[in-house]
This record gives C-alpha cells, structure tokens and sequence, in this order.
C-alpha cells in the first residue's frame, strides 16, 4: 500500500531527517539513498526495514546537516616551524620585504580540527530509532488506507454472498426444467419410444454436472475464511490473494456449469466484484 512517514532528530549531535515512502508492489523492493559517512549501515537499514514492512516498493531517504564547522586550533609550534622555513626560503631567494603573519596564516597546515583526534560514537543507536519512527509514521498512514480497503472488502463480499444465494436458488429450481426438457428432447429423437431406465441415468448424470452445490459450499467457506484473515493482525495479503484465487475458480466452475442465462448474468457480477476485490488484493501487506 502506499504510504508516507517523516521522523527527525538528531545523530551524533547534526540534525538528520529520515523519510520512508512505499508505493504499491507484490513483493518488497527496497531502495535507500544515505549520506556517505554512513553507506557502511546500508545492510543493517535494509534489515530493520524488512522487520517492518513486508511489501510494497519502498524508497528510504537519509539527510544529516553537517553541524557548524567548529573554529580551527592554531598549533602553535607547527606555525614557528613554518616562520623559520619561510624567513630560511625569503633569504635564499633573495625576496624584498618581510614575512607577515598573513603569509603563515595562509599555511593550512598550522591548523588543527577541535576533534580531529577524537573518535566519532557510533551514529547506529540514534539513526535505527529514527528509522523505527519513520517505519511507525508509515505504518500509521498505511493502517488507515488498509481500513478503507476493508470496508470495500466487506461490502463487495456480502454482494458474492447475496448472488451466491440467488445462484443456488435458480440452480435449484432449473433441474426440473432441465429434466422435462431432456425428455422432450430424446423423444423427438426416438420415435420408437422412449427407455425409461436409460432416460432416467441421463437425467441423474445431467442432474450431477448441473449440480453446483459442492462449488457454493466451498465459495461460502472462502468468503469465511477471508474475513477471518481480514480480521488478524498478521501480514495477510498473500493469503487474501490465494483465497481470493480459489474464489474465482468456483466462480468460473459454477459459471461452466450453469448453462443459465440469468446465472450467467450472476456469474459475470461477481467476477466483476472479485476483479476489482484482485487489484486491490495486491496491495495489501
């Protein structure tokens, strides 16, 4: 399903923001883009996000704020090393003028970083809980489209149901049609008279392939069933999409079956019901 979720904080003391984005998809495909003083925690993001979030293309942002750059410290013996050697070259070269502070000042390397010999902490507690609460945002966002989803779900099953019952009224009331129609029928072709014994095993096996109790009982049981997986909490789109797999199949028996117009009519409303119950059924986690 389609989602957004947003978290920022703070990661060894630099701002950072952490963005979570999920379109629809069937099978999760994962995709980050992270500053590169962190691109060695790639892994270990993609990990925390799989815990999460199962399916759905997911696009995963990172940015960090490089905090304000601290003043520089001035190593005061690397800038008389540095004096010496320029008053030593100024002489050698017989240059004019003398040696300002402007000239060593412009020596980058009298210059130390405040933290250049500390040892950074490791950025992975704060940027995994950042991470949590992007996931958590998103799944929020997702929580509320999956609600949506299943109120759809529920109001085109209880139209499966309501057709199912009309399927198995006007099946039930078509044997004895279909029955006096195979008499008629074999005596324009016999006209020598009629076997009762075989007509009787014709109607019985016609009776049997016009029978579609067995694939209404197993519908009304997989309309159970998805329900039911509805209900849990549990990742349940892949087992939505078998049911709903199975739920089409006895559609399309019971449609072969019914050589009916009026079922057939039936029949093409819950495939339309069960079409749009399928694209929808690929979104769900």
């Amino acid at each position: 399903m389609t989602g957004y979720g947003r978290a920022e904080g703070t990661v060894n003391s630099q701002p950072c923001t952490v963005e979570v984005r999920t379109v629809n998809g069937r099978h999760l495909e994962l995709s980050t883009r992270l500053p590169k003083q962190w691109s060695d925690k790639e892994l270990a993001i993609r990990e925390l996000v799989r815990e999460r979030v199962s399916r759905g293309s997911v696009s995963l942002f990172i940015r960090v704020e490089e905090s304000s750059a601290q003043a520089p410290v001035l190593n005061v013996a690397v800038a008389r090393t540095a004096a010496e050697q320029l008053r030593t070259l100024h002489h050698d070269l017989h240059l004019s003028g003398d040696i300002t502070l402007a000239d060593i000042l412009s020596i980058p390397a009298i210059f130390q970083g405040a933290s250049d010999d500390a040892e950074a902490p490791d950025p992975w507690p704060e940027l995994a809980a950042l991470i949590v609460a992007a996931t958590e945002s998103l799944t929020m966002m997702r929580d509320k489209e999956g609600a949506e989803l299943e109120r759809d779900f529920d109001g085109r099953l209880a139209s499966l149901e309501t057709s199912l019952a009309d399927v198995e009224q006007r099946s039930a009331q078509r044997i004895p049609a279909e029955r006096e129609r195979l008499r008629e029928r074999v005596a324009q072709l016999m006209s020598d008279g009629v076997d009762e014994q075989r007509l009787q095993l014709e109607i019985i096996l016609l009776s049997e392939k016009l029978d579609v109790a067995e694939e209404c009982t197993r519908l009304r049981s997989h309309i159970k069933f998805f329900r039911e997986t509805m209900a849990t909490n549990a990742a349940a789109g892949r087992k939505l999409n078998f049911l709903l797999q199975e739920m089409n199949r006895e559609v399309n028996t019971i449609g072969s079956k019914c050589n009916d117009a009026d079922i057939a009519r039936v029949v093409v409303g819950m495939k339309e019901d069960m079409e749009r119950m399928r694209e929808q059924v690929q979104n769900i986690e």
